[in-house]
């Protein structure tokens, strides 16, 4: 078996037809000539129509061939795994003696592998009767191994539905005279450029060019100075065959040589352009292989200054390249190599420069760009992008755009600047005139016939319209489809293609730092190019990864800068003791980045160094001043709006700004237009937020912020939060007039506001009213389901009448709260109201309710209407409805601890409590534990280790308890600084001095709500 051979792609069996062997055609031909072809050929046929009609592969060759042979064995697999075996017979005439002498010698021969089926291919059409007669025979003898025979007549039946391959052995008039009909097409009868790059993939591009001649001639040869010769000949042979990749291929062979030859100079200066070629694409790896050839040439010509230097220059330029953050030196350590070569580290590094935002050092580096700009041995299209950065470091466009608008750059050149103007126009809010810029820039684009500029220039057109002029910029989907359908072409500016993807992947594999040096690209592409929209995807993933790269601060920077507000506050709240100042991006010239700042401000407004509040109130109280006589563009029906973001941040610091910020910021609120009914502002949670705030912390001010608030919060229910309660209930004789005043007009929020603070402001008959609302049964229609109670309300407007009245209420609200046609929502707030008002029953009410409240938390009846949501909230579903609760348990426990009389009742709660623990909403089952008492101080140190409010809870009770002593420290270091403020707050309570060691740790706190809180009177 030695003598079988694997057949690889670059025999010269897998070539085409060296020459086409057309037939005499008049009319139809029946039958091809397979005897004219020459023995080459025909043996290329049959191991081509193995291969393509047959499906073997994995093919192996029989002994050595040579022409005395006329014939071939070779032995393949087909696609179910069988053995195919092909003897070759390129015969005049085939006779009986020679088949039988075929099936003796296959008989005789070892092979490989065991074969299930033997071909044998005759050029000529066996007809005699003895040769038929001796198949019949062969085929029962060789049983059960299949016998054919591929004659003449078999062979043309094979390819009469098989145009390419007659075409290429035969000729098109033979094809057409002999095949079925066929139609010429790419996609079935390749082209000849298309069979020819098929067969350089077969049989390697030095095969099929005869560029291996020369390479191995050069192998061979002693000669240093012949084999550079013969290594040159067969690169260029290469490239003008197309193949330049695999002339580079060669290129280590070659520097050898050269420095051989006494030419390392010259073989460094290649080394070094095959390395700017490799950056250029984005093939680091590639450029990084070529670096290591510049060290082996180092080591080959020790001590050359020339091949010294440019392995500074590579250093240099690799060590920009592949810095995951962007880095870059300081320019006068750039000027590394030759002028050229320091004008492309200059470039690289001002362009790295430029996509980090580094400005200061861009206006450093200006001068440095003019100088180089102004080489004459660089490019044209690096001239203009070193002039480009000086205009994006000055702001001075005119000469540039002089030369672009005049034509002298060309216009391919003159789209790429203008584009670029077009970006800076857009980064500086000139709407217009960007939008006008990018579409001039598509245009020189489309003149130069740089399909691929044009698309990507009115993509940018497009996509910037969403940020001044919404729902527009489909009107440019025609043309843009218009210009990608001109087809594709080379961009002015290199750029790595698979960067962006290439980061994604890599970001899911967990390599960050090849994603974040991937997303670099992608964005120094992006910006370099003046493709808005790529900008700003790769600015969103480079933040993804520097995110998980535990970088935040320069996540939040690139976050800020494409507007994303959303990601911006998740980051911002997921650092609840890491405060991200990028306070400076205030100062930037548009208001989405502006506003996506002020949005991170206001999630990390508790951490706001004390330094840093006066200086981000006068910015707030500056936009506020802007807003007012509409000086700066915004959006405000939009997330990225600087208005609404600026008040967002405002009421996370209302409590810790000056008079004089806080008189400005009540000014300007009072100062709005009024509200019509059923109307409201986007910003009315926060400025009633910030107005809140700022009553508690200004008494002077108090006054008018409650005269404002009040009404704001009656028409606003959203507005609404704790924050905003606490200070009307703590100015309840400033708010009593107004809340007073509404209640009369029949405003639900004041009267029951009115019901907490006094019951005797509550009106007999709007007691009434609400006592009959929540005693009469609820009557309902199939198929058809309501959200919303105003249950909780009523219950404050009752909790003064007596048991008697009361205990049906409950008995009611405890129906609703176990209905099927209920949703978990609706039926969480009638067990709330339940609560409200079960503590004014007698002990005997209670113990009636109790067994109803322990039911509904361990099994209630389930709910119709959460299995009708249940189908819409799959996180792939075309319609969701997020944030639907799917259970009112907890709801239920709290009303069975308020209910609990007996330890045996407070026992069988905390155990059901117990049981729920682990879920994601711990909040009503934490309240639960709360009315409990102290029968779960004994259980401090497993509940340290639920959700936040359990912690909570612990805290407050530990404060208390002081056991066990090690929670202590670790609830003062909890990551969620609601825990460490529930703390704080529970220690003002206790003996002063008590806890000292966990008072110091708490007075440190990163957060200014949790440091405050220490200094807190203590509750009466």
């Amino acid at each position: 078996m030695a003598d079988w051979k694997s057949l690889s792609l670059s025999s010269s069996l897998f070539a085409p037809a060296s020459i086409p062997t057309p037939a005499p055609v008049i009319g139809k031909l029946d039958e091809l000539p397979f005897t004219s072809l020459s023995w080459e050929n025909f043996e290329r046929l049959q191991l081509r129509m193995m291969r393509d009609v047959e499906g073997l592969r994995d093919a192996q060759l029989y002994g050595e061939r040579g022409q005395a042979q006329l014939g071939l064995d070779i032995v393949a697999l087909a696609p179910d795994g069988a053995g195919v075996a092909l003897q070759s017979k390129n015969y005049k005439r085939f006779y009986a003696s020679q088949l039988t002498a075929a099936v003796k010698k296959f008989r005789d021969t070892q092979r490989p592998f065991e074969v299930q089926r033997l071909i044998i291919g005759v050029a000529c059409a066996v007809k005699s009767t003895g040769a038929i007669d001796e198949l019949a025979a062969q085929r029962r003898a060789l049983h059960p191994i299949v016998l054919d025979l591929w004659d003449a007549q078999e062979l043309s039946t094979l390819l009469r539905d098989r145009p390419e391959i007659v075409i290429e052995y035969f000729g098109m008039p033979t094809a057409e005279a002999f095949c079925l009909p066929f139609k010429i097409d790419v996609a079935h009868v390749p082209s000849a450029d298309a069979a020819a790059v098929r067969e350089a993939i077969a049989r390697t591009p030095e095969v099929s060019t005869g560029a291996q001649e020369f390479f191995d001639k050069a192998a061979t040869t002693t000669d240093a100075a012949q084999a550079l010769i013969l290594i040159e000949e067969g690169q260029s042979t290469l490239r003008k065959a197309g193949f330049g990749p695999h002339a580079a291929s060669h290129d280590k062979e070659r520097v050898r040589l050269l420095a051989r030859t006494g030419r390392a100079d010259e073989a460094a200066r290649q080394t070094l352009d095959d390395f700017w070629a490799a950056l250029d694409q984005g093939l680091s790896a590639t450029a990084q292989m070529t670096q290591s050839r510049l060290d082996e040439l180092s080591n080959l010509a020790a001590g050359d200054e020339t091949v010294d230097r440019y392995r500074k220059v590579i250093e240099t330029a690799i060590s920009l390249y592949l810095n995951p953050l962007g880095y870059v030196p300081d320019i006068d350590g750039l000027r590394q190599g030759d002028p050229t070569d320091q004008a492309r580290l200059i470039l690289l590094a001002g362009e790295t420069a430029l996509a980090g935002d580094q400005l200061e050092w861009l206006s450093r580096a200006a001068p440095v760009f003019a100088e180089f700009s102004r080489l004459p041995a660089i490019d044209e299209v690096r001239r203009a992008r070193l002039r480009l950065l000086i205009a994006e470091s000055t702001q001075d466009w005119t000469e540039l755009l002089t030369d672009a608008r005049k034509l002298t750059l060309g216009y391919g050149i003159s789209g790429l600047v203008t584009a670029r103007h077009a970006r800076s126009l857009a980064l500086h809010q000139k709407f217009v005139e960007a939008d006008l810029a990018w579409d001039e820039a598509s245009g020189f684009a489309s003149l130069a016939s740089r399909w691929g500029e044009a698309s990507t220039w009115i993509f940018s057109r497009r996509a910037y319209r969403s940020r001044w002029n919404p729902f527009t910029s489909n009107e440019l989907l025609p043309l843009q489809t218009a210009i990608q359908e001109m087809g594709s072409s080379k961009p002015l500016v290199p750029t790595s293609d698979g960067a962006f993807v290439d980061s994604l992947s890599a970001l899911g594999e967990g390599n960050l730092r090849s994603a974040a040096i991937s997303a670099q690209r992608a964005l120094r592409d992006a910006i370099t190019t003046s493709d808005w929209v790529g900008e700003e995807r790769a600015r969103r993933v480079l933040a993804s990864i520097l995110i998980e790269s535990d970088e935040p601060a320069l996540a939040a920077h690139h976050l800020a800068r494409v507007g994303a507000t959303k990601q911006i506050e998740t980051l911002g709240k997921s650092l609840s003791l890491e405060f991200l100042d990028i306070a400076t991006d205030l100062d930037a010239p548009n208001y989405w980045t502006v506003g996506a700042t002020y949005r991170l401000l206001a999630a990390q407004a508790d951490l706001v160094p004390d330094d840093l509040v006066d200086f981000i109130a006068e910015r707030i109280t500056d936009e506020l001043d802007a807003a007012e006589k509409g000086t700066r563009p915004d959006l405000r029906s939009f997330a990225p709006s600087r208005y609404n973001n600026a008040i967002k941040a405002l009421a996370g610091i209302a409590g810790r700004i000056d008079l004089a910020s806080a008189t400005a910021a009540l000014t300007h609120f009072e100062g709005q237009p009024v509200v019509e009914e059923h109307h409201y502002r986007y910003h009315d949670d926060d400025e009633a937020l910030a107005v809140a705030r700022i009553a508690v912390r200004h008494p002077s001010l108090a006054p008018r912020a409650i005269a404002h608030l009040v009404p704001l919060l009656a028409r606003a229910q959203g507005a609404r939060s704790n924050t905003a309660r606490d200070a009307i209930a703590t100015h309840e004789a400033l708010a009593h007039d107004g809340l007073t005043v509404l209640a009369e007009a029949g405003n639900h929020w004041a009267q029951e506001t009115l019901a907490l603070g006094d019951p005797a402001d509550i009106n007999p008959e709007v007691a009434s009213d609400a006592l009959a609302r929540l005693t009469t049964p609820l009557t309902h229609v199939a198929g058809v389901y309501s959200v919303g109670t105003n249950a909780v309300g009523d219950s404050l407007l009752i909790g003064h009448l007596s048991p008697e009245l009361i205990d049906p209420a409950v008995t009611e609200l405890l129906v609703r709260a176990d209905h099927p046609h209920l949703s978990s929502s609706d039926r969480g707030e009638y067990l709330i109201a339940a609560s409200n008002i079960a503590r004014h029953l007698n002990e005997a009410q209670q113990t009636t309710h109790f067994e109803t409240a322990m039911r509904l938390a361990t099994s209630p009846t389930p709910s119709d209407h959460d299995d009708l949501n249940e189908q819409y909230t799959h996180k792939l579903g075309g319609v969701r409805m997020n944030g639907m609760p799917r259970g009112s348990r907890g709801q239920a426990l709290a009303l069975a601890a308020t209910l609990a009389s007996s330890d045996t009742q407070r026992t069988e709660v905390r155990r059901v409590v117990y049981s729920l623990l682990g879920e994601k909403a711990d909040y009503w089952p934490t309240i639960a534990l709360q009315r409990l008492g102290d029968t779960v101080k004994d259980d401090l140190a497993f509940l340290a280790t639920q959700g936040w409010a359990i912690r909570s809870l612990v805290a407050m009770l530990w404060a208390a308890h002081g056991e066990p002593e090690h929670l202590g420290e670790r609830l003062a270091r909890d990551p969620d600084v609601r825990v460490r403020r529930a703390l704080a707050r529970a220690l003002v309570q206790q003996p002063e001095g008590e806890h000292a060691d966990i008072r110091d740790v708490l007075a440190t706190d990163p957060a200014y709500s949790v440091r405050t809180a220490l200094s807190e009177p203590p509750a009466p």
